[in-house]
């Protein structure tokens, strides 16, 4: 007799990192983030790696990319090149200066929302 064991799945809302190095959004999270470069989606998505990559290299956190289309709050048509993934405001806008000091002069906070 073969016993077959159960497999439970579970959701997360903490980051995960691909394998390119980059950090995905959770998958249901609505939060803030340090926004460091938009490229328009009709470029492609390799200018939006590269410039994550770039970030990374720089010493910056929970770099990714995210699309905005696939999200409310945000403008659609672009790749955004992101740094942090944060639970309110006042901590996004306390890694902004992080971000600019590292390269992104022109960083800004943004909600990330369904």
């Amino acid at each position: 007799t073969t016993t077959l064991g159960t497999t439970t799945l579970t959701t997360t809302t903490t980051p995960t990192t691909t394998t390119a190095g980059l950090t995905s959004w959770p998958a249901g999270k609505d939060g803030y983030t340090v926004v460091l470069r938009s490229v328009a989606t009709s470029e492609g998505r390799g200018p939006a790696d590269a410039e994550a990559r770039r970030a990374i290299n720089a010493g910056l956190a929970q770099v990714g990319v995210l699309n905005s289309s696939d999200y409310s709050s945000l403008r659609p048509g672009y790749y955004v090149v992101f740094s942090g993934i944060y639970d309110t405001l006042a901590q996004a806008q306390s890694a902004l200066p992080n971000a600019r000091s590292k390269g992104y002069p022109l960083a800004y906070v943004r909600e990330v929302s369904d």
